[in-house]
């Protein structure tokens, strides 16, 4: 433990409870991800525009990025019931949303082909996942009802606006720079958890844990960049690189675990109805060909992001960053410790 060091990110924020600044600045926060949010209930449900649904999912995700910073200091009784809430609302919007995603890059692999056999079995699986993005679809207006019916929304409004009302800004409180410092430190620690894993092309886990680790990062210094004078742009920019390069290995890992058991249902699924196999035939030569795609695919993403990320640490980017959100914390008189 440094010199600057208060312990767990947990006891940071029971100790933050009762501090003005830390307490605005997370009304703040909340209530703007909270009017996002609302913003794309009507989008989202009528289910024709799937960047709403990207949109309302990122909410939802930011929300559940502050409601652990700032629910204590803010409505400790009622932070768990929020964060089930807005939970449940995330899982049926991802599930949702990776499915748009999977259509539009079926698409874009459609439109690219040429004439001939590997088109039928593209436009079989394209027909399958446009009914599951259906069904999706019911379980994300369930999602919003049972949301409007547990008047969760409703309740972080009357609960969170009495916090700015007649307030000025109060200057930054040492307890909200210390609570930005250790909680961003903290994040970046279980990113760089899994960087050992990153020389294993194979290892498919930990690279997607990483991109999750990547994600809580993210977000949680989005929350925290007003503080900083560069606004941690350098870092963002970086985090959102990395992001995205994961989750595209990871939905290439997807759609080759996905892939094999859908050309065996299809064949069983054409057994079944027609007693043999030959109208089955006709399908395996596209699906056999994305799979090959994806594959290559994967491997130029995975080596894009070995690349990007040496370069990341030959710049010293994430000491640069342990270092800018360290001297936030540190009381005047204070030297930085060294990292």
């Amino acid at each position: 433990m440094t010199a600057f060091d208060l312990g767990s990110g947990r006891s940071l924020r029971v100790k933050n409870r009762s501090d003005l600044s830390v307490q605005q600045f997370g009304a703040e926060v909340l209530l703007r991800t909270l009017g996002a949010l609302e913003q794309e209930v009507e989008g989202v449900r009528q289910g024709k525009d799937i960047e709403a649904i990207h949109r309302m999912r990122v909410a939802s995700r930011r929300m559940r990025a502050a409601l652990p910073l700032f629910g204590a200091a803010l409505a400790p009784r009622k932070q768990d019931a929020w964060m089930q809430d807005i939970r449940g609302l995330t899982k049926a919007l991802g599930a949702a949303r990776d499915s748009d995603v999977q259509i539009e890059h079926l698409q874009a692999f459609y439109r690219e082909l040429p004439l001939g056999p590997e088109r039928p079995g593209i436009r079989r699986l394209l027909l399958r996942l446009r009914q599951r993005r259906t069904r999706l679809q019911q379980a994300v207006e369930k999602a919003l009802v049972d949301l409007a019916k547990s008047k969760t929304l409703m309740e972080m409004e009357r609960k969170l606006h009495p916090y700015l009302k007649g307030l000025e800004t109060p200057p930054r409180s040492p307890a909200l720079c210390v609570l930005a410092s250790e909680s961003i430190r903290e994040k970046l620690e279980q990113l760089l958890f899994y960087e050992p894993f990153i020389q294993i092309p194979e290892d498919k886990d930990d690279l997607h844990a990483m991109r999750i680790a990547a994600k809580h990062l993210r977000y949680t210094a989005e929350i925290f960049s007003p503080l900083y004078t560069s606004e941690l742009k350098p870092y963002l920019k970086a985090l959102r690189q990395a992001q995205e390069l994961l989750g595209e290995i990871h939905d290439c890992d997807m759609w080759m675990l996905f892939l094999p058991e859908f050309l065996e249902r299809e064949r069983l699924r054409t057994l079944r109805y027609f007693g043999v196999e030959r109208p089955f035939r006709r399908l395996k030569p596209g699906l056999e060909a994305f799979i090959t795609d994806r594959s290559a695919t994967r491997d130029q993403h995975y080596a894009e992001f070995l690349t990007t990320w040496q370069s990341w640490r030959q710049d010293g980017l994430w000491d640069q960053l342990i270092n800018e959100v360290t001297a936030l914390s540190i009381p005047p008189g204070q030297s930085q410790p060294e990292a």
